[in-house]
């Protein structure tokens, strides 16, 4: 008796958790584009963070030179009307193209996910190169 009721505990409390309703959160979310006949392509995402006080950005990259190192940030403003780094520049872990060409990075910045606005993704061409942008993104807002 004892083992049934511990059986039908544990069905109650696994259907309560798949009956639970998918939990949404505000994102940005943009497409990147090569810019000066750079062929790069890829997408950049900023999410709420594991707390209230940071985010999360994600980015990946296609179509680049294997073996670069590009750094990269979310700036405020936009891909035509640019502006400082968002979060903080030393966040940002360069992004490293693997031999297929494609790359990735996620930063953690201590900041709060910001719900307005205007922010983009800029992709550098080199450390040693930060003024040359090889691609860019504008950032939309989505509100779930």
């Amino acid at each position: 008796m004892r083992s049934r009721s511990i059986g039908l505990l544990a069905l109650v409390a696994l259907t309560s958790v798949a009956a639970a309703p998918l939990v949404r959160a505000n994102m940005w979310m943009g497409t990147i584009a090569g810019k000066d006949g750079s062929a790069i392509t890829g997408s950049g995402q900023m999410n709420p963070g594991t707390d209230a006080a940071t985010s999360v950005v994600d980015v990946t990259l296609k179509g680049d030179a294997a073996g670069s190192v590009r750094p990269w940030h979310i700036h405020i403003g936009s891909c035509t009307k640019p502006g400082g780094v968002f979060g903080g520049g030393r966040s940002y872990t360069p992004i490293t193209i693997d031999a297929s060409g494609n790359g990735a990075s996620k930063a953690t910045l201590a900041v709060a996910l910001p719900d307005t606005g205007s922010y983009y993704v800029n992709i550098h061409d080199s450390a040693a190169n930060m003024a040359k942008t090889v691609a860019c993104g504008d950032l939309s807002f989505h509100k779930m």
